[in-house]
């Protein structure tokens, strides 16, 4: 029989694991809040819907059909403070309430992308699992109550897991060629700050990798990479010739500040591998 998966949220990375999952001969349900994307949609998943978790009326019955699920939710307005509080709040609340009513008992397993950039400041030292997110910033603090959320569900017939990831690079987010435009210039973040990245190609493996090893708990999805903003221009910059970028040396007041070294031993441990070890390495075919 095969195997049926959600995604709910098919932005660029919600779209590639729902490409990813159908391509691995999975019948794929995608979800969209946006009426206007859902005939892209339909193009790339069986069932595509809309879906605005959160909202009253929402229909989620596409729920008891799954054995897999990946909730990769994100804002979309420009109005960080509340529509991060709707998505991360009221969203995955209502999500995760919908998906305890299922009438099913199949076993389903819950994939949550979250973000590495929880730990905050944590002065570039070497952090795992383990390590305390930092709550004293407001984001931070909202994104780890939704991961609580998710997480809430396990039981016999529910598994859940937490990916937190690093940055994005890949296709479409060319972070090397952004930092080297900035060749010479003057860039108003802290270049003494280390950063955790992730390419798009080892997310969708690490989303693949969690369902069918059925993971629970919480798990850092970042590369190999431990170098800081200065560190990582000046050797982009230095293989092609170019003048270094100029940062600053010291976070701005009210800025979110993330620096730390993230490990990601603990996947490692399980048995995956990277396909993009950093930044820094070419991409394998």
């Amino acid at each position: 029989m095969t195997s049926r998966f959600g995604v709910v949220g098919c932005g660029y990375v919600g779209m590639g694991v729902a490409i990813n999952a159908r391509s691995r001969g999975l019948e794929v349900t995608g979800t969209t809040t946006s009426p206007s994307k859902l005939a892209q949609l339909c193009e790339f998943v069986d069932h595509p819907r809309i879906c605005r978790a959160g909202d009253p009326g929402t229909d989620y019955s596409f729920i008891d059909q799954l054995d897999g699920l990946l909730i990769s939710m994100a804002p979309t307005t420009e109005d960080e403070a509340s529509s991060y509080g709707s998505v991360f709040g009221e969203g995955v609340q209502s999500l995760v309430e919908a998906i305890g009513r299922r009438s099913s008992r199949t076993p389903l397993h819950i994939t949550y992308l979250s973000s590495a950039g929880v730990y905050g400041d944590k002065a570039g030292q070497t952090i795992n699992e383990l390590s305390p997110p930092d709550l004293t910033d407001a984001t931070n603090a909202l994104l780890v109550r939704a991961e609580t959320t998710v997480l809430s569900l396990n039981s016999a017939s529910t598994q859940a897991c937490v990916l937190r990831l690093g940055g994005i690079y890949g296709p479409g987010k060319d972070i090397p060629g952004y930092i080297r435009s900035a060749s010479g210039q003057q860039v108003p973040k802290n270049g003494n700050n280390v950063n955790a990245w992730i390419h798009f190609l080892d997310i969708l493996r690490g989303v693949s990798f969690a369902y069918e090893r059925r993971l629970q708990g919480i798990y850092n999805l970042v590369d190999d990479m431990q170098l800081s903003r200065r560190e990582l221009s000046n050797e982009l910059c230095d293989a092609e010739g170019l003048a270094p970028v100029i940062w600053e040396n010291h976070n701005r007041d009210g800025a979110r500040v993330f620096n730390a070294r993230v490990s990601n031993a603990r996947l490692k441990n399980l048995g995956f591998s990277l396909k993009v070890n950093s930044m820094l390495d070419p991409v394998p075919a």
